[in-house]
């Protein structure tokens, strides 16, 4: 998960940076179809299964939210200070986790929940609903922030049943056509530089969803997801380094709360395994 976040973090830089020349759709677009090549090994392999049976819907529904979630995550990129986005994009494992224990029999105790609450509350900081304008961008993160928890829980069921590369494979297959509608409404080819940045995004996203989905193979996704908070530290180093970002007072404050929320969960879930 540590390697998730450091990856994330970097793909987010190269969609910033790549988002200055083209559309986020088309952006995700690419994505989708490199990493469809990284894993064509995968695809060529004689133990692919090409006929999951019932399993398919999963891998549609997960298909989905992965593409409504990185339209939402992408967009919000251009908009919104990297830091900003990933901090607020710490509330997924709350969602995550409240899903796993609500959908998943996952063990529900009080302090579970109330860790959740706790997340939730770090958000509301960076937020400041009332204080300040909620912007679009942060709209953006939230809607993002409920459709990957969503797809994080169809990972963790799929992969009860699959290896870790076929059921990131048939998400990254399954996205590449849901990408490609709405990227030709806003269509444009990227240059030299273009390429070199959507190559780097995709090959960094690629490896941030196998270090995921791994994760959550080797563990309950309560103990594994919230390990993602590498990322605000990868993303405040990049913000600061390439756009010269810096993250005011809330942002760090929540995300500390948020953090805090996500530890809880952790350890609560490492000590009732032992």
């Amino acid at each position: 998960m540590v390697l998730a976040g450091a990856a994330f973090g970097a793909s987010n830089v190269a969609v910033r940076m790549a988002a200055l020349d083209m559309h986020p759709f088309v952006i995700v677009f690419f994505r989708s179809i490199i990493g469809v090549l990284l894993l064509l090994h995968v695809f060529l392999a004689k133990d692919f299964n090409w006929h999951p049976g019932p399993r398919l819907k999963l891998h549609v529904f997960r298909g989905i939210m992965q593409t409504t979630a990185l339209l939402c995550l992408y967009t919000a990129i251009t908009v919104t200070p990297i830091a900003t986005v990933i901090a607020l994009a710490f509330i997924t494992p709350l969602f995550t986790a409240g899903g796993a224990i609500a959908f998943m029999g996952e063990p529900s105790k009080l302090n579970r929940w109330g860790a959740v609450l706790l997340g939730l509350v770090g958000a509301l900081i960076i937020i400041r609903p009332g204080f300040i304008t909620v912007s679009f961008g942060v709209m953006l993160v939230i809607s993002y922030a409920i459709q990957q928890a969503a797809s994080n829980l169809t990972a963790k069921k799929l992969i009860q049943h699959e290896p870790v590369s076929i059921v990131v494979a048939w998400m990254t297959l399954l996205s590449t056509p849901l990408t490609l509608i709405p990227a030709l409404f806003v269509w444009s080819w990227p240059d030299v530089w273009g390429w070199y940045l959507v190559s780097i995004n995709a090959v960094c996203s690629t490896i941030a969803h196998l270090a995921t989905t791994q994760a959550y193979k080797m563990s309950d996704i309560t103990l594994a997801d919230p390990l993602i908070f590498f990322r605000l530290i990868a993303g405040a180093i990049f913000g600061y380094i390439f756009f010269s970002e810096v993250p005011d007072i809330w942002v760090w404050a929540g995300s500390t709360v948020i953090i805090l929320a996500a530890t809880l969960l952790s350890r609560d879930n490492k000590l009732g395994t032992n």
